[in-house]
């Protein structure tokens, strides 16, 4: 009994830790959106004003590469220039696409694009990742504590 409880422990520990990792992490990106929205009252438009690839080793041994919008946005006589901290697998933006961009009115430099679903999509994802997986760890643990099955 004291090894099928540790087994439990182990394996329902893991996934419950697992979970919790992408559940604080879906919630803090949640968290994080919410504010900008709530902030960034004011409003200007700017184009994509470049493509930037970022390229990483993947664990396949071969390389994988995200592209990410350079944005150029006007505030009075200001230019900003900003590279987005999300990229996607492909191009979601042409060169001199117009966006809509919020930006805060008390700093110019926090922002971001209207329409853009990508973040959210992401703490969205991590989100449900993370209570699936302690789902798993609290089902699994139940099952393997109902068994008969002895170590």
């Amino acid at each position: 009994m004291k090894d099928k409880l540790m087994f439990t422990a182990m394996f329902s520990g893991i996934w419950c830790l697992v979970g919790m990792i992408f559940l604080i992490i879906g919630l803090a990106m949640l968290n994080y959106r919410k504010r900008k929205e709530r902030i960034c009252t004011s409003k200007t438009y700017g184009t994509v004003r470049d493509l930037v690839q970022h390229r990483s080793h993947s664990s396949s041994g071969g390389y994988s590469s995200s592209w990410h919008p350079v944005f150029e946005y006007h505030i009075g006589e200001l230019t900003f220039i900003k590279e987005s901290s999300y990229g996607s697998s492909r191009p979601k933006y042409a060169i001199g696409q117009n966006v809509e961009i919020c930006y805060n009115p008390e700093n110019y430099h926090e922002y971001y694009i209207a329409g853009d679903t990508l973040p959210r999509t992401l703490a969205v994802i991590f989100t449900i990742v993370g209570l699936a997986a302690i789902l798993i760890a609290v089902f699994s643990a139940i099952l393997i504590l109902q068994s008969d099955f002895e170590f």
